[in-house]
């Protein structure tokens, strides 16, 4: 028994070898938590793909994930799709954005460097950010005119009505900011140059080492979401005001935040 749980530990080990560092989850708790008081449900890093239109998954095992949008591909005219600044005022931060070491990964032309087991996980700093949302009452006006129902294309309408389906309205946005890398210690990680240390940066990576060593970004991410519309019922509800968003019951069952 003994030697079968060894080998069982040495296959393990040998598959999570070069595997993405994660970093302790638990130190994001803080800034979750932030954004649950102020009604919006965080995503676990910052990602790009989340934006307002973006048609994601929900399931209490597999979370939040993203599946397609409906900007440009869905018949419904551009200028309703394109996101705007919402009403509800920039949030003001008054605690540290802290994440596991793989949330730098999502940023455009950035990977893995020589050094990247070093570092353990990342604290976030906003310069320019606010709230995003799409012109629902111009989608709810368009969606109302029969003559519209046949410009969406049959694959946007399967995409919606696929169970535990979901379209985000509104999205937290960050366009520019900053990336501390630390270590097991909680010490910081310097990057200097483009590949050495513990990232590499392509030429044209939307990021770049800043003078205290920490790594600055002007790429478009999101870290949290509003008005999560349920649209397995039918791309007809698509922007329905009497259809309720999910908000509510996935901020009881993120996993990743401790109640």
């Amino acid at each position: 028994m003994a030697l079968r749980r060894l080998v069982l530990l040495t296959l393990l080990m040998a598959i999570c070898t070069g595997c993405p560092n994660t970093g302790d989850v638990s130190k994001s708790q803080p800034i979750y938590k932030f954004y649950i008081q102020n009604h919006w449900i965080p995503l676990a890093e910052p990602d790009s793909k989340m934006a307002p239109g973006a048609v994601v998954t929900y399931t209490v095992k597999n979370g939040i994930q993203w599946q397609g949008t409906i900007v440009g591909r869905c018949g419904i005219p551009d200028d309703l799709l394109k996101a705007v600044p919402s009403d509800a005022g920039k949030l003001t931060f008054n605690t540290s954005s802290d994440y596991g070491a793989s949330a730098v990964l999502n940023i455009k032309g950035v990977t893995v460097g020589p050094q990247w087991k070093k570092v353990k996980s990342t604290t976030l700093e906003l310069d320019k950010h606010g709230p995003s949302s799409l012109d629902m009452v111009g989608i709810r006006l368009w969606m109302s005119n029969p003559e519209n129902s046949g410009k969406i294309p049959q694959g946007c309408k399967d995409l919606l009505n696929a169970p535990n389906t979901y379209l985000i309205q509104e999205a937290y946005a960050v366009s520019q900011g900053k990336y501390t890398l630390k270590d097991s210690t909680d010490a910081e990680l310097s990057l200097k140059g483009l590949q050495a240390g513990p990232l590499s940066l392509s030429a044209d990576a939307h990021a770049k080492p800043s003078d205290d060593g920490s790594l600055e970004f002007t790429e478009l991410l999101y870290t949290a979401v509003k008005n999560v519309q349920f649209a397995n019922g039918g791309w007809q509800s698509l922007g329905s005001s009497g259809q309720p968003s999910a908000d509510d019951t996935i901020l009881k069952q993120l996993p990743y935040v401790k109640k």
